[in-house]
């Protein structure tokens, strides 16, 4: 995706600059965008407060940085995208945006709230892979094969880095450290 976007930039024979003319790019469009840019500098201002430590001994700031830091990537790629985009983009965005599936919201708003209930109780690894397989099944993730490995793979691969750099997750019934 980026590589497109860069190959349209940068080797095109005539750029267009019609986003600057364009009467359908509102307020809308850049405000949020501009908040989450803000909101990801206070971030890494705030954690860069905290200290950042060294990488064999982060410091508190350190997550909040990189969580900061990859807010803000996202939000420029998003701005770059609001900028480029054509106009019949836009029209099938507005499209898709005006499709809001609330039975999805309603999915992983309450999945994530039982999460948090049920993460002391089964601990890190049967909590997050319940979490995470429902999560993948909601944004479209059909064959359970995939699902599940992709969720477990996830789990694992998450628990033994963050384990390596000393933190704990709650043991549960596994009694796992």
């Amino acid at each position: 995706m980026v590589h497109l976007l860069i190959q349209r930039v940068i080797l095109s024979d005539r750029l267009e600059y019609s986003w600057l003319k364009r009467k359908d790019m509102k307020k809308y469009d850049i405000i949020p965008i501009i908040f989450w840019i803000g909101l990801s500098i206070f971030m890494m201002v705030l954690s860069i407060r905290l200290g950042l430590g060294k990488f064999h001994n982060p410091g508190p700031g350190l997550m909040p940085f990189l969580l900061g830091l990859l807010l803000i990537l996202i939000s420029f790629y998003l701005f770059l995208n609001c900028i480029v985009k054509k106009e019949d983009g836009d029209k099938r965005m507005k499209d898709k945006q005006n499709q809001i599936n609330f039975t999805k919201i309603g999915l992983v708003s309450a999945s994530l709230f039982v999460y948090a209930l049920v993460l002391n109780r089964l601990g890190y690894l049967i909590a997050t892979f319940l979490l995470l397989t429902v999560l993948f099944r909601s944004v479209g993730l059909k064959r359970w094969s995939s699902l599940l490995i992709i969720s477990a793979l996830t789990v694992l691969v998450t628990y033994f880095v963050f384990t390596s750099l000393g933190l704990r997750f709650p043991e549960g019934i596994l009694k796992l450290r």
